[in-house]
């Protein structure tokens, strides 16, 4: 008798927290529940250079060039800023063509732009509609992954971008004046000496061309391939790092050119200081996430009718975060939806899924 009596009880029990969860995708459990059921909590940290997938490496002496600088885009060469012989710093312009070809990537970033605008006002909006009771969380949910699909339109189109030399004064004066537009430009990406051009004003270059060259210089570098799909958002000047030692490197050379072997592509990294690494060494290399954002765990993920699901601990209860993620090796990145300091749970997250859909999850 006392068995379907407490049967009876926890079926009870359950209906009562569906109703709470189906508003409010809480899951209220104090923390005698939380230890009991042996849930962990722990901090959500930033991303640094630490995070990201690893790819093996080799140490090599510094190339003839610290860097062939090449085309992204097929144009015109209208003007060189520099002559063989002058030294420039990192960022300065070295040649601009102008370029058919980049109209529609600049057209892209500032529709982009204008649509990320509108999908951040509609979430303040519909934030301001959801605290005062009037819309669904589902709403509000629907709203916040239209923000976040916004914002990711708007960084890959300004990666894009980012290849052409558009810094951000140049996208402010692109999107304000029209200022570059179809226009690219040929920018040194560390201090060097530029030794060589390829080209004369008013020469069409194919895209992915070597323009120019600059002097090398002495520090170490490595050597590496990894896959073309990981290589996709890395762009140079992007900043690497050596598993395990707190080295850091900056991407000098990328190629543009796929191996149809292995469907990878070679890399090249200057040590950012002198190092103690012998050439030939083979060291495990890092490549952090191209966006800012937060560290997510692979363990802290569930993944549930195509939805990604983080569970954390708030003063209602713990909460099922749905977000967008970006894989970045073994772990995720959120770049939206998730704060530093936010405790989100990264043991016994089968078990809060299966007490959600018990309660009336999603799935």
């Amino acid at each position: 008798m006392s068995f379907f009596f407490r049967k009876k009880f926890i079926v009870v029990v359950l209906a009562i927290f569906s109703a709470s969860l189906s508003a409010q995708e809480i899951v209220p459990i104090n923390s005698e529940d939380v230890t009991r059921m042996g849930i962990v909590f722990a901090p959500a940290i930033p991303v640094d250079t630490s995070s990201g997938a690893r790819y093996a490496a080799t140490v090599v002496n510094s190339p003839d060039s610290a860097a062939s600088l090449t085309t992204p885009w097929a144009g015109t060469l209208v003007s060189w800023n520099l002559i063989p012989g002058q030294s420039a710093t990192a960022g300065t312009i070295l040649a601009t063509f102008s370029s058919p070809s980049i109209l529609p990537l600049q057209n892209t970033w500032i529709d982009a732009v204008s649509a990320l605008k509108g999908a951040d006002f509609e979430l303040r909006k519909d934030e301001s509609l959801y605290k005062d009771g009037i819309i669904s969380k589902q709403r509000l949910t629907k709203t916040r992954l239209l923000k976040q699909q916004a914002a990711f339109a708007e960084r890959t189109a300004r990666s894009h971008l980012a290849q052409g030399g558009f810094d951000s004064a140049k996208l402010e004066a692109l999107r304000n004046q029209g200022s570059g537009l179809g226009e690219f430009y040929l920018v040194a990406q560390e201090d060097g000496v530029l030794s060589q051009r390829m080209y004369n004003v008013g020469s069409y270059v194919e895209a992915g061309q070597i323009i120019a060259t600059l002097n090398a210089g002495t520090r170490r570098w490595v050597s590496t391939h990894i896959p073309a799909k990981a290589a996709e958002a890395l762009e140079i000047g992007h900043q690497l790092s050596i598993a395990n030692s707190g080295e850091t490197l900056t991407l000098r050379q990328k190629d543009l050119v796929i191996d149809s072997s292995n469907q990878t592509i070679k890399l090249l990294a200057e040590f950012n200081t002198n190092t103690s690494f012998t050439t030939g060494q083979v060291l495990s290399i890092v490549l952090p996430p191209v966006d800012n954002g937060v560290l997510i765990p692979d363990r802290a993920v569930v993944h549930t009718g195509g939805e990604t699901i983080i569970y954390v601990r708030t003063a209602a209860g713990i909460e099922a975060r749905t977000l967008e993620l970006q894989s970045i090796g073994a772990n995720y990145l959120a770049s939206e939806g998730i704060a530093v300091g936010e405790e989100i749970a990264i043991q016994g997250t089968a078990v809060l899924k299966g007490i959600q859909l018990g309660l009336g999850g999603a799935e």
